[in-house]
């Protein structure tokens, strides 16, 4: 099964695993409530899975812009 993440403010994917069992709770999704799964989580074809996540250039610009836009990322 293929795992990929990708950043959920510029769709750029930021990572990949190819894990051999699937166990999803491994992942931490099992203490997100049924909205933010939804949201995190998502079947990526029959064989894998997409992680929305944030980069660290997406990470670092919501860092900074929230001196001069707190609403940007909202």
């Amino acid at each position: 099964m293929k795992i990929k993440y990708y950043c959920r403010q510029c769709n750029r994917q930021v990572g990949e695993l190819d894990a051999k069992q699937s166990d999803v709770s491994q992942l931490g999704s099992d203490v997100l409530n049924d909205a933010d799964e939804a949201q995190t989580v998502q079947m990526e074809g029959e064989h894998g899975l997409a992680i929305r996540t944030i980069c660290d250039n997406c990470k670092e610009a919501e860092r900074s812009s929230v001196r001069y836009d707190p609403n940007i990322f909202s």
